[in-house]
């Protein structure tokens, strides 16, 4: 219990904090829609593997963020171009693999192993590369941590 009342973040707003993600991610966006399409078209539990993937994906650039990665996009802006051009990549891909048609509900692939271990690589790849939810996290998460800790990362 000592890390809860002496860690980084104040207990107090981790409420306010979950309430502002759960408001984010239940905005619609390209996540929603991807998902109802996969849901739809492939099924309950290929829905539910790329849900895993995304929330894998958010879940690592929150923990990015605790852990000092605000300070490491200030002193090296460099490394969010890097991400955003990776995203644009990764975009440019998805439409390559739409304008294809491979994979569309009218041609749902089967129920495999592989084809959950591809949905839930692409939920995770996709939030990843997504320079939106690293912006979020990286904005928004020091506004909740404790200004007396210090940093994540040992400074130079």
């Amino acid at each position: 219990m000592g890390f809860l009342t002496n860690g980084p973040v104040d207990p107090g707003v981790i409420l306010p904090f979950l309430a502002a993600v759960v408001l984010i991610e239940l905005t619609p966006g390209p996540n929603m829609g991807w998902l109802a399409r996969v849901s739809l078209s492939q099924g309950r539990t290929a829905g539910l593997a790329a849900v895993v993937g995304i929330t894998l994906g958010l879940t690592l650039w929150m923990l990015a963020a605790a852990f000092g990665l605000t300070e490491i996009v200030l002193a090296w802006p460099a490394l969010y171009q890097a991400i955003r051009w990776a995203g644009v990549g990764f975009l440019f891909w998805l439409a390559w693999e739409a304008w294809k048609g491979e994979g569309g509900p009218a041609r749902p692939a089967p129920q495999t192993r592989d084809r959950r271990r591809a949905l839930f690589l692409r939920g995770l790849t996709a939030n990843l590369l997504n320079p939106k939810a690293a912006l979020f996290y990286i904005a928004l998460l020091p506004g909740f941590m404790r200004q007396d800790y210090g940093p994540a990362l040992p400074r130079r």
